[in-house]
């Protein structure tokens, strides 16, 4: 049966909370994907890698529960978390940088899925300006804040080299943006009232590399 959920869950959840329903939304929707109709705690727990007990009581948290032995009802899972999460419309990104990076990002299939839509593309660079990446042509970086105000494009992505990172970051506060996820290692400046998620591999990396330390030295004890 599918779940109803309130706003008024919403409005209370904790950040670790949500960093958990964003990675099962992940998981349900590439399930989902495979031909699947039901998930278990279980499932959710290791692919997750968060304990079943914890994925039960995040899920009971929010209103939604299984059914022994079946799981959960995946499409009404997925459902249920992105409307916890603001999820359940389609949000326009500007994103800046048209090197590989960013080409690649452009290109992404997954995005779209999710509902996120690559609006725009800017550059600097006159060599790519006019090209296409993805679907879209790319824009001189000057055309950023009226495109965005044109497009209510309310995320940004930075994917250019560092040096160019802060000012890309002040030309989407000026334009508008108030969430930006940042690509590079520069720790951005921004007013108090724009988010930053910076995307760092490298963290995972050296949590992966501690994680490989621990189990191999527990194999030599």
């Amino acid at each position: 049966m599918k779940q109803e959920v309130g706003g008024k869950v919403r409005a209370t959840l904790q950040p670790g909370l949500t960093n958990r329903l964003t990675k099962y939304l992940r998981v349900t929707q590439q399930l989902i994907e495979e031909g699947r109709d039901a998930v278990s705690s279980k499932e959710l727990g290791d692919f997750t890698g968060i304990n079943p007990v914890q994925v039960r009581r995040d899920l009971n948290a929010i209103g939604f529960s299984g059914t022994r032995g079946v799981g959960y009802q995946a499409y009404d899972l997925v459902e249920a978390v992105r409307a916890i999460l603001g999820l359940k419309q389609t949000y326009n990104i500007a994103l800046v940088g048209a090197g590989n990076l960013g080409s690649a990002i452009a290109s992404s299939t997954i995005l779209p899925k999710r509902g996120f839509v690559i609006h725009d593309v800017f550059d600097n660079d006159g060599d790519k300006i006019g090209r296409t990446v993805g679907n879209i042509v790319v824009k001189h970086i000057d055309e950023l804040k009226k495109s965005v105000g044109e497009a209510d494009e309310i995320i940004g992505i930075i994917a250019t080299p560092s040096a160019s990172a802060q000012e890309v970051a002040n030309l989407m506060t000026d334009a508008g943006i108030r969430v930006i996820l940042n690509y590079t290692d520069v720790l951005l400046h921004v007013p108090y009232n724009v988010e930053v998620h910076r995307i760092d591999p490298t963290a995972q990396l050296m949590h992966t590399l501690y994680y490989l330390t621990q189990v191999g030295g527990e194999a030599a004890s």
